[in-house]
């Protein structure tokens, strides 16, 4: 019996001493179960998350985003595709694959960049008719991409960009994202179908609406709009028949029941009285308007006093005949020169108000007469314009000739030229001038014949010289053909026609 007792007490010891084990066992078990479970959140925590409007998103490229301290570069090629834009290489219109160059088509608007530049440029699609804005870093190329900050990738492509080092996430909320946002939550809202008014929201303003039904038989709608801040603080009241955002200023351009035309600022100050029939504005950095009155045009500054008197039939030229002149700015030739046209005659005002071209030429540009050349109105290295004169041959014919002036209205060449036009040779544009059938190296030409061209394109001498000058020069008062022997070389360029 005591053996059978002895065994027993032994088996119980036993199974004691495996329940402490297999009790140890568990419980070690729990604690590496909470380690692994933690360390997985916490390296799950650690990797890169990247979300566009609300949506985790993949990351295609290992080189999407570059960091340098703070500051984010982001690819213009991979980002494209996934904030709605597409990408393509070179310059908008210009029809080459230069890396240093790019753009990126969205459904509303194109944006340009180029390398190692601090300017943008955005043209609303089918249209030649850009607006510029200045980033703080320029442009970079790397891995034979380019690449731009965070901040101008918010400022170009109409987003809002947030970086959280700490949480390693990226979160891009495009501006359709936006506009759907506050339609579906402001009832008043007025951004559904209006791109420009949609980019107001990114800088904390909304168009708001009231709408009255007015004829209920033929379902129309009286529609007036106002502005607000987003948190809903009314800036500007619900009393105008249209409101347009203008992204370069912040201001808006807001038409009366009287259709009347003016501007306000985002604090809802009238900048300039609603007394137009339309108001464009040509200029960000000297904030110029093109203003029209009963189909006559003119230059108002912005604080609304005239620059221009209304009373021409054109103001800016049609840049879309000129493609390869790479024109940014059509009402202000190289940031200096406004052209007119009154009476079927061309002319061109300075950007302070002075007639600096007389009112008497015919055309402006050449338009190339075979496919193989292109048709030129600007010539950038030597700051020309072409302009034409019909003129009557000893025959009594008339016929058109050309000539060149520089952005200061300074005859280069006088209007002697049967054609003008430019060629891409090497990826290089070269500018051809033809008098007498004698075809001339414009740039060549130039350098060579007109000695004072280096003081005519110093643009600090010009606006010392324009400073003495009155704001407003009649026709009589300038001097045209201010060429001296030394500038153009007379047997060289003959004139074919009868003065």
């Amino acid at each position: 019996m005591e053996i059978i007792g002895t065994n027993q007490e032994e088996k119980n010891r036993k199974a004691k001493k495996m329940m402490v084990w297999i009790t140890i066992a568990i419980i070690a078990l729990f604690i590496i179960s909470i380690i692994l479970f933690i360390t997985i959140y916490y390296l799950k925590e650690q990797l890169f998350k990247f979300n566009v409007d609300g949506v985790k998103t993949s990351v295609t490229t290992n080189d999407l985003f570059l960091y340098e301290g703070d500051t984010v570069y982001v690819s213009l090629r991979d980002i494209a595709p996934i904030i709605g834009y597409k990408h393509y290489n070179g310059g908008y219109k210009e029809y080459t694959e230069d890396n240093d160059k790019c753009y990126l088509e969205g459904q509303n608007e194109i944006c340009i960049f180029e390398k190692d530049e601090t300017t943008i440029y955005k043209t609303p699609a089918e249209e030649v008719d850009y607006e510029y804005f200045e980033i703080e870093v320029p442009i970079k190329r790397k891995n034979n991409k380019l690449y731009i900050t965070s901040e101008g990738l918010s400022l170009a492509c109409n987003l809002k960009f947030y970086y959280e080092p700490e949480e390693n996430q990226i979160t891009i909320y495009t501006l359709p994202y936006y506009a759907d946002y506050y339609v579906k939550n402001n009832t008043y809202a007025s951004v559904a179908n209006n791109f420009k008014n949609q980019k107001a929201l990114l800088y904390g303003l909304i168009v708001t609406q009231d709408v009255e039904n007015t004829d209920t038989k033929n379902n129309t709608k009286n529609i007036h709009y106002g502005i607000s801040t987003l948190d809903n603080k009314e800036i500007v009241g619900t009393k105008y028949t249209s409101i347009e955002f203008i992204e370069s200023t912040q201001e808006f351009i807001v038409k009366t029941t009287e259709n009347k035309v003016g501007i306000i600022t985002s604090e809802g100050e009238t900048k300039v009285q609603p007394q137009y029939d339309s108001l464009k504005q040509i200029d960000k950095d000297l904030n110029l308007y093109l203003a029209t009155n009963n189909d006559k045009k003119g230059v108002i500054e912005k604080n609304g006093k005239i620059l221009i008197y209304l009373e021409y039939d054109q103001i800016g030229i049609n840049a879309e005949p000129f493609q390869t002149s790479n024109i940014k700015n059509p009402y202000l030739l190289y940031n200096h020169a406004i052209p007119v046209k009154q009476n079927e005659k061309w002319g061109m005002y300075d950007k302070k108000g002075n007639l600096i071209l007389p009112i008497e030429y015919d055309g402006m540009g050449c338009i190339a007469s075979d496919k193989t050349t292109n048709n030129i109105l600007t010539i950038p290295a030597i700051k020309g314009i072409v302009v034409a004169k019909e003129l009557e041959t000893t025959e009594k014919k008339k016929v058109t000739y050309y000539g060149i002036v520089n952005w200061l209205g300074r005859e280069l060449v006088p209007p002697w030229l049967e054609t003008v036009y430019s060629t891409i040779n090497n990826g290089r544009e070269e500018y051809t001038m033809v008098n007498r059938g004698t075809s001339y190296n414009v740039i060549e030409y130039a350098n060579q014949n007109i000695t004072n061209l280096e003081e005519l394109n110093d643009e600090t001498k010009s606006s010392k010289n324009n400073e003495t000058t009155d704001n407003k020069t009649t026709n009589s008062e300038v001097t045209t053909n201010e060429i001296t022997t030394n500038e153009i070389t007379t047997n060289q360029i003959q004139t074919n026609a009868t003065i």
